[in-house]
């Protein structure tokens, strides 16, 4: 890596675009390897030199504040942060200009790379396959959008590390080679704030497919219209591997017998029995086990050691979290549903679910299939809230549903609401199917404050 970013810095103007927590670890591994190096920072917060004193040292230009992306085009290298979006301004820079952490860190490790996108499912996903491998052995790191900046593993990887990296399509995008083992969940609409289209959104996670070599895995959904399309638009280089939930033919991760096997050329591997030991429940989270336990078979991982793994591993805070039992009544924390898709996935997987806290920042998403999956439990009373919350509701009414429903803008009254109308006996789950930020920083806060609200009442 080190050799990579002497390489890649060397006679060129660099622009650090973005100074968040990737931001920071670019500089500090930019400063430990290139010492002398002259860059500019930019961001959008006016105050970043004040609250960044690093910034003031010698070499560094910082452009900050309203037209902090006015001379980007004027750089030979761009590392871009994830969380910036170029699609509503009028510039125009060479896209072989941008790169990442990211990119640079698939080009430096790619060979030992396992990478895990999608939609929904990364986290819960790439932190499975983390905890299998992690607990067969030790040298095997985590990292990417899970919350840990890539280039803060460097110091830690040696030619036998086994890499897990969580990626979202903002770390995509400008990549210029896939990971040895790259992993496509599933492909719905989100973030059409950051993108021109819905297809511009899936084509940048798709990257990691398009990128990959004809040594490298590739493991998608076999249930995944969107993906399956894009597999017929565009031809992949490296070994395709469908996941699918019952019997099948040719390679892949389904059932064969009375076990979940990895198929590859007519050769089968036993991965786990049919219904494996799991605190994860649903029938998504089973694709998700069975992605997991396929790619760490291809990391040499044994069977036993990946049920071992499957059996001990925790689900993750906000992802259908049992939150306990307060007044009688249960409460789940799905905070994570940013997507209609998801908050569907949650009422099955619960099957009983008596109140539904909806609604949040509305993106502009299709909630079509959200309304229809409703009209069929009148039984379910929906407390909606926030900006998408309100369209649901506007939308759900004219189709004839009889289901209780009140929309109560203020996110803690519409908990206090939702509280109030659970029976006793009766199960309460926030599933927003909307992003968090009409009035959170992130899913993260949402999902703690409605914990607490609920533990509080």
């Amino acid at each position: 890596m080190r050799s990579l970013l002497r390489s890649v810095t060397n006679g060129r103007t660099v622009l650090l675009l973005g100074y968040g927590r990737e931001g920071h670890s670019s500089l500090r591994l930019l400063n430990e390897t290139c010492p002398g190096l002259k860059l500019t920072v930019a961001d959008a917060d006016a105050s970043i030199s004040i609250k960044n004193p690093e910034l003031q040292a010698e070499g560094i230009t910082v452009q900050c504040g309203e037209g902090y992306l006015d001379n980007i085009g004027n750089f030979d290298l761009i590392l871009k942060s994830p969380g910036i979006s170029l699609k509503n301004t009028d510039i125009k820079t060479d896209p072989a200009k941008i790169s990442s952490q990211t990119d640079l860190f698939l080009r430096a490790y790619s060979s030992q790379i396992t990478g895990v996108t999608g939609t929904k499912g990364k986290s819960t996903t790439s932190s499975l396959i983390y905890h299998i491998v992690r607990s067969y052995t030790s040298n095997t790191l985590l990292a990417g959008n899970i919350g840990i900046p890539l280039f803060d593993l460097v110091p830690e990887i040696n030619p036998e590390t086994r890499i897990i990296c969580e990626l979202s399509s903002h770390q995509l995008e400008y990549i210029r080679k896939g990971p040895h083992i790259a992993v496509l969940l599933n492909l719905f609409q989100e973030h059409l704030d950051h993108y021109n289209s819905f297809y511009d959104y899936q084509m940048a996670k798709f990257q990691s497919g398009l990128k990959q070599t004809e040594n490298d895995w590739f493991i998608w959904t076999s249930t995944d219209e969107n993906t399956r399309l894009l597999l017929n638009q565009n031809k992949l280089k490296s070994r395709r591997l469908p996941v699918y939930l019952g019997n099948f033919e040719g390679n892949g991760i389904g059932i064969s017998g009375d076990n979940i096997v990895l198929r590859v050329a007519g050769n089968e591997r036993i991965l786990m029995p049919t219904n494996p030991e799991s605190m994860l429940k649903g029938t998504h989270n089973l694709i998700n086990i069975s992605v997991a336990a396929a790619a760490a078979a291809l990391m040499s991982i044994p069977a036993p050691a990946i049920q071992s793994g499957i059996r001990t591993f925790l689900p993750l805070e906000h992802r259908i979290e049992y939150v306990g039992n307060f007044g009688g009544k249960n409460f789940y924390n799905d905070s994570i549903s940013t997507i209609p898709e998801a908050t569907i996935a949650a009422v099955k997987t619960l099957k009983q679910v008596d109140t539904l806290i909806l609604g949040g920042f509305d993106r502009g998403i299709d909630y079509n299939i959200l309304t229809g999956f409703l009209n069929q439990f009148t039984g379910i009373r929906a407390v909606f809230t926030g900006p998408a919350g309100k369209r649901m509701m506007e939308e759900l009414n004219p189709s004839g549903n009889k289901n209780a429903q009140v929309f109560i803008s203020d996110f803690r009254e519409a908990v206090a609401k939702a509280i109030d109308i659970t029976p006793i006996g009766g199960t309460c789950l926030l599933s927003p199917a909307a992003s968090s930020y009409d009035c959170f920083k992130n899913f993260e806060e949402r999902g703690r404050c409605f914990k607490e609200l609920v533990e509080n009442k």
